[in-house]
């Protein structure tokens, strides 16, 4: 029998994020995700970054996986991240709310497996 042994692999954190979404709004939410996925990437910290799609008919299934090296730069991604939204604007509360998009926030410490 195999065992395995699981524990935090270095420091990094993953935020991951599920929503469903409306077919209807999928194209503005997509637009949002293009603007603000951009932007982690401008970020110190930011090792990966991803969305993914699933279409499920009527709504669509979005998934997104961000990697930060340690739970600070995430935190400091989380400030530069709400000085931008406010820079532009944006409430993403309301933007989800007017548009039925329902979603699930995460963060996880890595697994080395």
């Amino acid at each position: 029998m195999n065992v395995m042994t699981l524990t935090k692999s270095r420091t990094s954190i993953f935020r991951v994020d599920r929503m469903t979404c409306p077919a209807d709004h999928r194209l503005a939410l997509e637009d949002r995700l293009a603007i603000i996925h951009g932007y982690f990437d401008t970020l110190p910290g930011c090792l990966y970054n991803k969305v993914a799609i699933a279409d499920g008919g009527e709504a669509v299934h979005i998934v997104t996986v961000v990697e930060w090296e340690s739970q600070k730069a995430l935190n400091d991604a989380k400030a530069k991240v709400a000085d931008f939204y406010g820079a532009i604007g944006f409430d993403p509360k309301a933007f989800m709310a007017e548009r039925g998009i329902v979603a699930e926030f995460g963060t996880y410490a890595g697994l080395a497996i």
